[in-house]
């Protein structure tokens, strides 16, 4: 029976600690998302890449040819399809893409224009970013007879295609 007493006193404390209260905190929060004033346009032969407002969208790109000409190499329509349309991106995200776009010196590039001279047949891949006051507008035209993207252009790639892969799958 000593054990009953020493259950009712237990019982009395948790029901006094219970009803004691903490003081709620309420922890700092940003005044804005990050990288909502982050703009990334990339377009390529067969897709686009669209990052506005802390939204990425992805466009592909489909060509179609004249099944009567086989021979014509010149595509006579461009079909296109959403493939993820304005998902939105997490902090996480958003800080690691403004993070490569420094890192990576794209913004800084000495010129606008990189491969193939206007004019030669050549695949074209632009992209155009607006980050921290800064903007900046590259093209690369594709053609293995000419200079490769710069090193700056192809991270900056790469790393698209690992957030649209995040994204959609």
């Amino acid at each position: 029976m000593k054990v009953f007493p020493a259950l009712i006193a237990l019982l009395i404390v948790s029901i006094n600690l219970n009803g004691q209260t903490i003081a709620y905190q309420e922890l700092p929060r940003p005044s804005a998302k990050p990288g909502l004033d982050l703009y990334l346009h990339y377009d390529s032969p067969r897709d686009e890449v669209i990052i506005q407002n802390g939204k990425l969208t992805h466009i592909s790109k489909t060509y179609v040819y004249d099944e009567n000409r086989p021979w014509v190499a010149t595509p006579t329509d461009v079909a296109t399809r959403k493939v993820a349309d304005a998902v939105p991106l997490n902090g996480h995200q958003l800080n690691s893409l403004q993070e490569m776009i420094q890192n990576t010196g794209i913004l800084q590039l000495p010129q606008q224009q990189y491969g193939a001279p206007a004019g030669q047949r050549s695949y074209d891949y632009q992209m155009h970013i607006r980050s921290g006051g800064q903007d900046r507008a590259v093209l690369y035209r594709s053609n293995p007879s000419y200079a490769t993207a710069p090193p700056a252009f192809d991270r900056m790639k790469e790393y698209i295609w690992k957030l649209v892969t995040e994204v959609e799958y």
